[in-house]
């Protein structure tokens, strides 16, 4: 069985799926693999640079199963694999630490005007007035979407001593439980926090769902990190609202066009801290989840076994006001 990885792949778990016998692995020239590439294919390894489509499975008549080494799926046509009965995996506990971790930095900074404080002494100014921040402890922290990031963010909050609101329909009471989170509506969260993180997927019913409505009715104080995927917020209006201060701060990780352009309002708002989509990129991550999909993909064909099955058997929805 070939074994087409497209992308960056840990040495160590290219060694391992090269030490099973029935595994013939190879490594395309690009992230975007060719015809001649795919055409005796039976697994791809992929990350999110590779575009899964109608016209890549045309060209891999022997693929069976796809796994791609993160957790958003966004890049893969589910429509499409399903109508080839190409298995499709993931790896979402893989980088769900390095992104609940980036999630924090983002809204530390905004708290405490970091990007600010840095730049004003790397020009040698040395005014700390103008960069008077907040303190967490005592605030409200909101969160969207309490899966293994949210929740890791939840414990994060309860540690820097916040209280903790949640809004997920797809969890049990005992996740909100574990995370000790107040369960709440959407709209409340938005009207009640400090601070407000999104960990939703980027599906059909969260695409665009931070508004400007959503964004009216929230606290003029508050800071918003969104690290999920940039469909999730309506930049333009995100945007209106920073520039009528509606809200504080933001801090993204994610956008809705990547990489952003140098246009974009957002590069010269100093009430935003930006990130070019690193919330997976540490070493641990990046080791984590091609082991993961090493022995997705050994599973597959030796036990038949699958796990982390895309797409996902809910849907994620919200009942933000439109």
């Amino acid at each position: 069985m070939k074994v087409l990885v497209t992308d960056r792949f840990s040495s160590e778990a290219l060694a391992k799926l090269k030490s099973r016998s029935k595994l013939e692995v190879a490594q395309s020239a690009s992230f975007l693999p060719s015809a001649d590439e795919l055409k005796d294919t039976s697994a791809l390894i992929i990350r999110s640079r590779t575009k899964i489509n109608a016209e890549i499975l045309a060209q891999a008549p022997m693929l069976k199963v796809i796994v791609t080494s993160t957790s958003g799926f966004d890049h893969i046509d589910f429509a499409a694999t399903q109508k080839h009965s190409v298995t499709v995996m993931h790896t979402p506990e893989a980088n769900a630490q390095s992104a609940a971790e980036l999630t924090w930095l983002l809204a530390l900074a905004c708290a405490r005007k970091f990007t600010q404080a840095n730049a004003q002494l790397k020009k040698g100014e040395w005014n700390r007035e103008l960069l008077a921040g907040n303190t967490l402890s005592g605030k409200t922290y909101g969160i969207v979407g309490l899966g293994r990031i949210g929740s890791r963010v939840a414990k994060f909050a309860a540690a820097f001593g916040m209280d903790v609101i949640a809004f997920d329909p797809y969890v049990e009471p005992e996740a909100f439980a574990r995370a000790h989170a107040a369960r709440t509506s959407v709209e409340e969260l938005f009207r009640t926090a400090d601070f407000v993180s999104l960990h939703v997927p980027a599906t059909p019913e969260t695409k665009k769902m931070i508004n400007f409505r959503a964004l009216e009715g929230a606290s003029s104080d508050l800071i918003l990190v969104n690290t999920s995927r940039g469909d999730v917020i309506n930049e333009p209006e995100l945007i209106k609202a920073l520039e009528q201060k509606l809200i504080k701060a933001v801090g993204l990780d994610v956008f809705a066009s990547e990489p952003l352009a140098p246009s974009s309002p957002l590069l010269k708002m100093p009430q935003v801290v930006l990130s070019p989509h690193v919330g997976a990129t540490t070493v641990e991550a990046f080791a984590a989840s091609s082991s993961e999909a090493a022995t997705k993909i050994i599973d597959f064909f030796e036990n038949g076994r699958t796990s982390d099955v895309l797409p996902p058997k809910t849907s994620w929805f919200s009942s933000m006001p439109t």
